[in-house]
């Protein structure tokens, strides 16, 4: 603030003065109470990043629902020597106790996982099934319609634990066996949540995947020379199952129509030019049990009529390409026609050679299979 003085008119007397002096004393007042700014300044806003993170899913496993379901060519063994059902959830399954724990391309096994996220279902986004670790497949949500038995319920085959609608989803795992897959596998299951937080079950089931299917016969079948009008015993032979990871197989057998003679035209055995498949039998062999008692009791998939006759052989048919044209080899029991890898039976092979019959008849098969349980 800058004050001028200035005289008064009438010049500068002693009441002028104390006139001035008022002022003076006014003005300094004036200037005590204005705010006093030494410097200038600048404001600017700055903001934050607060990132909280919720807490990440849980998973629990259902150790008691697990269940299988065959392909179209292990449906017919799984309906004939195991028992169907329907579980828990409403899903049908098989069990097959003599199988061992191996799965074939399109057969399924399907698993059941409550996945908890305490900041509410809403809040899991993605349940996965893992085939070593690598996504195969997502699981898919069942709706609580489908499960009255389940909310609110405790439930010890999932450690004990009570169901809450609010924080839990159940879902369904079906595991699709691809072709590709071969070897042994663990399987679990993955769940994610909104905010990327992933969990694994620490549940893992081991799969053997599409296992080596194979049979063996060691030795050649031969009746050497035979008389017209006889009976004919061939050597025996060994029928192995020569598959991998303990893969059990239903053993069938069945014979061509004929066995000609390709280098003679003139062959004849009985009125044609071949030995006609039911002039042959069999007989097997397989540890303590044998085909001798051959009654059909147990035909597993075949069709046709497969009984002993008195000497125990047992006739063989006419092999169509179709399993239920087959003689399961031994028939009386009900596993008696299995074989698991490396297991074996012996065979031995009876010609009733017809009359006339002349020549060497090397043209023609004896049929196996082994059928996967």
């Amino acid at each position: 603030m800058v004050i001028t003085l200035k005289l008064l008119k009438g010049g500068f007397n002693k009441y002028t003065m104390k006139k001035l002096l008022s002022l003076l004393v006014i003005a300094f007042l004036a200037l005590s109470v204005m705010p006093l700014i030494a410097a200038d300044g600048d404001d600017a806003s700055g903001g934050i990043n607060v990132d909280v993170e919720g807490t990440g899913p849980v998973i629990y496993t259902d150790n008691t629902q697990r269940s299988w379901y065959p392909n179209d060519q292990t449906i017919y063994t799984a309906g004939i020597y195991g028992t169907s059902g329907t579980n828990l959830y409403g899903d049908d399954y098989y069990n097959v106790g003599v199988r061992g724990n191996y799965v074939f391309a399109g057969e399924t096994v399907t698993y059941y996982t409550i996945v908890e996220d305490i900041d509410g279902q809403n809040d899991i986004d993605t349940v996965t099934v893992l085939n070593d670790g690598t996504p195969v497949g997502s699981c898919s949500e069942i709706i609580m319609a489908d499960l009255p038995w389940i909310d609110g319920a405790v439930l010890p085959q999932y450690t004990g634990i009570t169901y809450d609608d609010a924080t839990m989803n159940t879902y369904r795992c079906v595991l699709v066996v691809q072709n590709a897959w071969t070897g042994t596998s663990d399987v679990t299951v993955e769940a994610t949540d909104d905010d990327g937080n992933t969990a694994t079950s620490a549940w893992s089931d081991s799969l053997i995947f599409n296992p080596s299917i194979s049979i063996s016969l060691a030795g050649a079948i031969d009746f050497g020379t035979v008389v017209p009008d006889s009976i004919a015993t061939s050597n025996s032979v060994v029928l192995s199952n020569s598959g991998t990871n303990g893969v059990v197989l239903d053993m069938y057998i069945a014979s061509d129509d004929y066995f000609t003679d390709p280098s003679n035209p003139t062959a004849i055995c009985g009125v044609a030019n071949g030995i006609p498949y039911d002039a042959f039998s069999y007989y097997a062999t397989k540890g303590s049990v044998d085909s001798g008692d051959n009654n059909n009791a147990f035909p597993g998939v075949g069709d046709t009529i497969c009984d002993a006759n008195a000497d125990e052989f047992t006739d063989l048919p006419s092999h169509s390409g179709q399993l239920a044209d087959m003689c399961r080899i031994i028939n009386h029991v009900e596993q008696g026609s299995f074989l698991s890898s490396g297991q074996s039976m012996s065979l031995t092979f009876e010609l009733a050679v017809p009359t006339p019959c002349r020549g060497s008849f090397t043209d023609g098969e004896f049929h196996f299979r082994g059928e996967v349980v």
